[in-house]
């Protein structure tokens, strides 16, 4: 009788741990698989490939495209928009276009175990322009202080090599400096500055490193009809 109870008591351990090993397998199983399969939105930067050297992107297009995304739960939560690559190839364009490009769902590079089922927009329009190198005149930017005039404003070197769309740069026919504030009080002034491109126009300089040196005279404004010394910029 004694060995029965030993045997079953035996048994009971045994079937116990069993009993524990499957409920451990279960919790897990619970963990990945229980909330199911669920889809997120979110907003991720649109990220322009394999453009060439000489050509120029000069239509806008949006930052970000609206990717919905299908996967687990528990995946979804930690996914961000930094983990998430919404690719616009243009490589296959090489002369100045205007085209409806599709983006395609199948080049989104997603984390494993993730899927991309829907995208929008999901056509943009692409135009193209050649990229074209031209030597601008620079105009000083002085920003005098009340009641005081820049007079012999020189800015060397006097041009600048920007390269751009052949579009915009046809029209640009000077870019200034970035302005300088000299100090109210008579005398010379000299600043070391730089040449602001015109912004949203995919125009850069050629030499980013090329400093120029803006120098001229500040002296009293004369002083007008009503008694007050007026404000000139010089030029």
């Amino acid at each position: 009788m004694q060995m029965s109870m030993e045997k079953i008591i035996r048994f009971l351990r045994a079937s116990g741990l069993q009993l524990l090993a499957v409920l451990i397998a279960l919790v897990l199983w619970a963990q990945v698989h229980g909330q199911g399969t669920v889809s997120i939105s979110m907003d991720v930067p649109l990220q322009v490939e394999g453009l060439r050297p000489d050509l120029a992107i000069i239509n806008n297009l949006p930052d970000h495209v609206r990717v919905t995304i299908s996967g687990l739960q528990a995946r979804l939560n930690t996914l961000q928009p930094a983990d998430i690559r919404v690719p616009l190839n243009v490589a296959h364009m090489d002369k100045p276009i205007a085209v409806k490009q599709a983006l395609e769902i199948s080049d989104i590079r997603l984390p494993a175990g993730l899927t991309a089922i829907k995208l929008q927009p999901d056509r943009l329009e692409v135009q193209l322009d050649r990229v074209v190198q031209r030597a601008i005149t620079v105009k000083p930017h002085v920003q005098v202080p009340n009641g005081w005039q820049a007079v012999n404003v020189s800015v060397r070197p006097a041009e600048v090599m920007l390269a751009g769309p052949e579009v915009w740069m046809g029209s640009l026919s000077e870019v200034e400096t970035t302005p300088v504030h000299p100090e109210a009080k008579a005398g010379p002034f000299k600043f070391s500055v730089n040449v602001e491109s015109p912004s949203g126009k995919s125009i850069r300089v050629v030499n980013a490193q090329k400093k120029f040196v803006l120098s001229g005279m500040l002296r009293r404004a004369p002083e007008d009809k009503g008694g007050k010394a007026g404000k000139v910029k010089g030029e």
